[in-house]
């Protein structure tokens, strides 16, 4: 489901943008979005924990 508009930040080149709030596998976490500078997929709100997305950066890891 699509729950607006937020802000990410990229934790390769540390770029903030504006992106989708997504819900991942139907969770309350935000599906992390390509960063639109680099292109890494390890994105994260700003205000969210890297401890809490490292596990969903190492399932999508896995899965592709």
């Amino acid at each position: 489901m699509i729950r607006g508009k937020i802000s990410f930040r990229c934790t390769e080149c540390r770029k903030v943008f504006f992106g989708l709030d997504i819900e991942w596998q139907a969770r309350a976490l935000t599906m992390p979005i390509p960063c639109p500078n680099c292109g890494s997929k390890h994105t994260l709100p700003v205000l969210a924990s890297k401890q809490t997305y490292e596990n969903v950066w190492k399932t999508m890891d896995e899965n592709n």
